[in-house]
C-alpha cells in the first residue's frame, strides 16, 4: 500500500510534464498527421499521398534536403571527434584546472541568443572583425553568411555551441572505463594505439550513441541562429529544412509544411533507430 502510494506521488510530480509535452508535442505531432492526408483545411479532403508527392518534387525542399544533410554530415562528426580529442586531452589534467576549462568550454551554452548574434554579426558583416584582415590582404570584404563559404560557418557556429557539452558527455563516459581494462591491454602488449581502439572507443560506445542523438537535435536547433543572422532566404548554401518548413507557414500552406515535417521525423527516426540497433547488437556481441 505504501509502494503504491509513492508511486502515486511520482505520477503526481510527473504530471504537469506529461500534460505540457501532450498538449505541445504529442497533439501537434498528430495534427501534423492529419493535415498531410487532406487537401486544405476547409474542405478537409482526404487526398491520400499526394501531398508527399507534392513536397518531394519541390525544388525548395530537394534544396533543403541537400542542404541539411551537407551540413549535418559535416558538423556532426567533426563535432563528436573534437569534443572527444578535448576530453582525452583533458583526462589528464589535474580537477580544479579542467573544472575551469570547463566553464570556458560551456560558456557559448549559457551565453543568451541576442549576443550570440550580436557576436557572430560582427565578426562577419562586410564591415566585420574578420574583413579587417581580409581586405588589406585581399582586397575585397566579402559579406561570409551570404557566399559560398556560408555553409563553413555555419558548422563553425554549431561546433562552438555545441562542443562544450559533448565533452563533458565523453568525459563521464572515459571516466566509467575501469583502469583495470587499461592496465591488463599493457600486460598483454598492447600500446596507446591500440588501447584507445580496443578499449576506449569500444567502452564508449553508449556515449558515442548519446552524443550523437543530442547532435542531431542540436543540429535542427541551429535554425535560430541562422535565422537571426540572415533571415527567411538566407544563401542557397544554407538555405535548410527549417527555412523550407518556416516559409510554408508563412504562407499558410500546412499540408507542405506538415508532409515535410513527417519526412523530416521519420528521417530522424530511421536514423536514430539504425545506430540504436547496431550499438545494442555490438553490445550483444
Amino acid at each position: 500500500m505504501a509502494k503504491f502510494k509513492h508511486e502515486n506521488k511520482i505520477l503526481l510530480f510527473l504530471l504537469p510534464s506529461l500534460i505540457g509535452t501532450a498538449v505541445f508535442y504529442v497533439a501537434p505531432f498528430f495534427i501534423s498527421v492529419y493535415y498531410a492526408f487532406i487537401d486544405n483545411a476547409v474542405s478537409r479532403q482526404f487526398v491520400g499521398f499526394y501531398n508527399f508527392i507534392d513536397t518531394a518534387r519541390n525544388h525548395a525542399f530537394a534544396l533543403a534536403v541537400r542542404n541539411t544533410i551537407i551540413f549535418m554530415t559535416t558538423s556532426i562528426p567533426l563535432n563528436i571527434i573534437l569534443a572527444l580529442a578535448f576530453a582525452l586531452l583533458l583526462k589528464p589534467i589535474r580537477v580544479g584546472l579542467r573544472r575551469i576549462l570547463m566553464v570556458f568550454f560551456l560558456l557559448p551554452l549559457v551565453i543568451p541568443s541576442g549576443s550570440t548574434i550580436f557576436f557572430w554579426d560582427r565578426l562577419l558583416a562586410v564591415n566585420g572583425m574578420l574583413n579587417r584582415f581580409w581586405l588589406p590582404a585581399f582586397g575585397t570584404a566579402p559579406n561570409w553568411l551570404n557566399s559560398d563559404f556560408a555553409m563553413i560557418f555555419v558548422v563553425l557556429i554549431f561546433i562552438w555551441k555545441n562542443i562544450g557539452f559533448n565533452i563533458i558527455l565523453f568525459q563521464t563516459g572515459l571516466d566509467l572505463i575501469p583502469k583495470d581494462y587499461y592496465e591488463y591491454a599493457a600486460i598483454e602488449g598492447a600500446g596507446k594505439f591500440r588501447q584507445f581502439f580496443m578499449v576506449t572507443l569500444v567502452y564508449l560506445q553508449p556515449t558515442f550513441l548519446l552524443v550523437f542523438i543530442l547532435s542531431v537535435v542540436n543540429s535542427f536547433k541551429i535554425f535560430r541562429e541562422i535565422y537571426l543572422l540572415t533571415g527567411t532566404h538566407p544563401h542557397l548554401n544554407i538555405y535548410l529544412l527549417q527555412h523550407f518548413l518556416n516559409n510554408q507557414f508563412a504562407n499558410l500552406n500546412y499540408q507542405r509544411m506538415a508532409s515535410a515535417s513527417i519526412f523530416t521525423f521519420a528521417f530522424i527516426f530511421l536514423i536514430v533507430a539504425v545506430l540504436y540497433r547496431l550499438q545494442q547488437r555490438q553490445s550483444y556481441w
